[in-house]
């Protein structure tokens, strides 16, 4: 393979043997193009709604939206990354409970060793790539409270951010187990 086909540690735009940070910084740039499927928007719209009526401070269920997005940009790089060409499907699409059951099935899959068997490349770069936008989503949501909350509130701010990143991560997953995509 000749030089300038390779993905190196900085260029960002290659495809094949995405690193981590490359994988991230791909999920973050998707993240900005409206990246998401019909049912995926109109999964994350009820989620933001649901949030922003069910946390103490309404921005919290945005900040939910934001990183699930980064989530399922980052599953979309991996598609990417090993070339599945996923369409939105048109037949029995599920409804957003369905969605949301599977979606929440997958994320919980995730948190475990090897990721339930619903990583589409090595486990360690998948892991590592969604840190970077997890550490990325809350440095630029919580950092100018750190020194506001204390270490307990900044704790569970993190493991909410972190939550909703992997969930994003799982909702592309189970839109392809569920069959809204082909």
């Amino acid at each position: 393979m000749p030089v300038s086909d390779r993905a190196g540690p900085t260029d960002h735009g290659i495809t094949g043997s995405l690193t981590a940070e490359d994988m991230a910084y791909r999920a973050r740039a998707l993240a900005q193009a409206h990246p998401l499927t019909e049912l995926a928007r109109s999964y994350v719209d009820r989620s933001v709604a649901e949030q922003r009526t069910s946390q103490p401070i309404p921005e919290v269920g945005i900040w939910a939206g934001a990183a699930a997005i980064g989530g399922y940009c980052l599953r979309r790089v991996e598609e990417s990354e090993v070339g599945m060409d996923l369409a939105p499907g048109e037949e029995d699409l599920p409804d957003l409970d369905a969605l949301d059951e599977a979606t929440s099935h997958i994320a919980a899959e995730l948190r475990v060793e090897g990721g339930g068997g619903h990583l589409l490349i090595d486990e360690d770069r998948t892991i590592e790539a969604l840190d970077r936008i997890i550490a990325s989503e809350v440095s630029r949501r919580l950092d100018h409270w750190k020194d506001d909350v204390d270490q307990a509130a900044w704790d569970e701010l993190e493991e909410y951010i972190t939550w909703w990143v992997v969930k994003g991560y799982a909702l592309r997953a189970a839109e392809t187990a569920t069959g809204a995509l082909h």
